[in-house]
């Protein structure tokens, strides 16, 4: 319906929403980048072949942590920072109980500790 002007505007600031819903004029990409309403632009040949690299990247990550992320990214939308403070325990504590957690932390630690970047995780949700 009309929800994607608050939407724009929590990102691009609402002066810029108010004159794009107003004139409903069309937004390049490029611009919308820009302003913080998309992350990325890329050109329409590759649009499939990056997406399906994206989702595969994020399918191999740390998946009970990207929905923590995201848990924490709507209580944040929602309320302001102290909401997500508020929910940040609740909400991370228990990944801490996870093997991977285990294994990614401990990774972390030994590439921090040999001065070398933390390597891929074999991530398996658990």
């Amino acid at each position: 319906m009309l929800g994607g002007i608050y939407r724009v505007a929590e990102r691009a600031g609402r002066a810029r929403a108010a004159e794009w819903a107003l004139t409903s004029e069309q937004v390049p990409a490029r611009v919308m980048a820009d302003a913080g309403v998309v992350n990325r632009v890329v050109a329409d040949d590759t649009l499939l072949a990056e997406a399906t690299a994206f989702a595969r990247k994020a399918a191999k990550g740390p998946t009970r942590a990207h929905a923590a992320h995201k848990a924490l990214l709507r209580a944040w939308a929602v309320g302001g920072v102290s909401a997500a403070d508020e929910a940040m325990f609740d909400i991370a504590m228990p990944l801490f109980e996870t093997d991977d957690v285990n294994k990614g932390l401990a990774s972390a630690v030994k590439a921090f500790k040999a001065k070398q970047p933390r390597p891929a995780v074999d991530f398996q949700g658990r």
